[in-house]
């Protein structure tokens, strides 16, 4: 069912027309596959985010928010690239009742041209940048950034994985929305760490995780980035 849904979205949407390595800086939408994710759930501290969410959109009650780092093998639209972002999640005011996201900020790349499309088409507050996944004993590691700062985070992995998928909404200050259809194999696991960093004045130099939530691996994703 997710899988026809998402077909359907890239072929109205006018996916197959465009170069997979476009030459100009494509609008959306694009179409990513072979998505490996390793997330975390986290809590942010009230403090170091009060001032970091835009006067036009409220954040949750609850300051929720999460830190993904992702790499993809395949896209359309973009270029292959690797990420590593966070967020915190705000009401969604054309959804009562709703939750989006919002990016405090990350990096996208290593091609400029990614995270120039994601600022210039969705509003995201994103770097050139790139990230990795590895192993470290019982756990896995997602790391990314730029000589400017960095977001690492540590998970303990498992083998309890189930297929599913949904759809996620992003807004940035200006109420440009970015919708994301995924479908994967979600496999739980237990968080571990957060580090975070960014230069002097920036929204990543200023928050701070209250608590850790929960966490895990996205793997073999299939999703697009549409208005």
């Amino acid at each position: 069912m997710y899988r026809y849904n998402l077909l359907t979205v890239a072929l109205v949407a006018g996916f197959l027309p465009i170069a997979a390595q476009a030459e100009s800086l494509q609008p959306p939408p694009y179409l990513m596959t072979g998505a490996n994710t390793v997330t975390i759930a986290l809590e942010w501290d009230e403090t170091s985010v009060k001032d970091l969410v835009p006067e036009t959109l409220t954040a949750a009650a609850d300051l929720s928010g999460g830190i993904n780092v992702y790499y993809v093998s395949d896209a359309v639209g973009l270029g292959v690239y690797s990420s590593a972002y966070a967020y915190i999640n705000v009401m969604d005011p054309e959804n009562e009742g709703s939750i989006a996201r919002h990016i405090l900020g990350g990096w996208y790349g290593p091609d400029p041209e990614v995270s120039a499309a994601m600022e210039k088409h969705f509003g995201a507050p994103v770097k050139p940048g790139s990230s990795v996944q590895t192993s470290e004993g019982d756990t896995w590691v997602g790391e990314g950034g730029d000589d400017s700062g960095s977001i690492k985070i540590v998970i303990e992995p498992s083998d309890d994985c189930a297929a599913g998928g949904g759809v996620l909404n992003y807004l940035d200050g200006d109420m440009i929305r970015m919708v994301i259809p995924f479908i994967g194999n979600f496999c739980a696991g237990i968080p571990v760490s957060v580090d975070i960093s960014g230069p002097e004045g920036s929204a990543l130099a200023q928050v701070k995780v209250s608590k850790m939530l929960g966490g895990g691996q996205l793997k073999d994703g299939t999703f697009a980035f549409t208005r």
